[in-house]
């Protein structure tokens, strides 16, 4: 069920990550970015930063599911309209409504990247097209570890963000940036199943490469400190040549005629068990 008073229930949106110095590499970006020795000798997660919608669900104390985007609540039984991307998001909670609810009870927050629409990069291979990459724990007020968001979801068909990397964070930010290659949500035939996709939409080929990133490369990374347990910093790398698409392409996405994104041969979203590796 969906709460009667959804938007008079406090929301906790996900906390803004800081760029890592060198990041974007745009006019002006750098004044607020950290430098990479802010890392140096902690223990890090680096996970495949996914282009796709901010997005997170959980359950109120009377059981209503909550499904949020960024900082407003989505209606979770009103399908089309500006919710129009996040459709199939609405109807896979309430298909594994019973098994989230048992697991995250009114205790935990689930945030995760939707990624049904294209914005600029373009997959035709994803494992789901929700992809968790945080948990709050409401109870102890923090963020659970890498480690800990794994155990808890074990039993679930929920997949994780891919995880590049664990351990003490290299020494050289160069050796760190080695991580950023092609990403995981594709395959090698990407490019000719974007054009399929925009072709059996009747869509403008030309605008929509324009508004598309053509690099093989990942969007960028994104960088969890974690001790005692729990998440305590998070950073962010972007490419700069995928922010400059952005500004190149002329529109936001949300502007745009919906390009979905493409799913794994054999990928169902609504089975009970599901194959959970990148």
């Amino acid at each position: 069920m969906t709460s009667p008073h959804l938007f008079n229930l406090e929301i906790l949106k996900y906390p803004r990550t800081p760029h890592l110095r060198g990041s974007r590499l745009q006019i002006g970006d750098q004044a607020d970015a950290v430098p990479y020795d802010a890392l140096a000798g902690r223990h890090i997660v680096v996970e495949e930063k996914l282009d796709g919608a901010n997005a997170a669900l959980s359950f109120g104390a009377d059981g209503s599911l909550l499904l949020q985007s960024r900082g407003h609540y989505l209606q979770a039984d009103q399908m089309g309209g500006r919710e129009r991307q996040f459709n199939a998001y609405k109807q896979w909670a309430r298909a594994h409504e019973s098994a989230l609810m048992a697991l995250l009870d009114d205790r935990y927050v689930m945030y995760g990247e939707w990624l049904y629409a294209k914005h600029s990069l373009y997959y035709d291979a994803l494992p789901h097209w929700f992809c968790e990459f945080d948990i709050w724990d409401r109870s102890a007020q923090q963020f659970l570890d890498t480690p800990q968001r794994h155990a808890l979801l074990d039993g679930v068909p929920v997949v994780s963000v891919p995880v590049l990397y664990a351990g003490i964070a290299p020494r050289r930010m160069q050796d760190l940036l080695a991580l950023l290659t092609p990403s995981l949500g594709r395959s090698t035939g990407w490019k000719a199943m974007f054009e399929d996709q925009v072709q059996r939409q009747k869509l403008d080929l030309p605008l929509a490469w324009r508004q598309t990133d053509r690099s093989e490369l990942a969007e960028g990374l994104y960088i969890k400190v974690e001790e005692n347990g729990q998440t305590v910093e998070r950073y962010k790398f972007v490419r700069s040549d995928f922010v400059q698409v952005i500004l190149e392409s002329g529109s936001h996405h949300s502007e745009r005629p919906i390009v979905a994104n493409g799913l794994r041969t054999g990928v169902d979203i609504f089975a009970n068990k599901i194959q959970k590796s990148w």
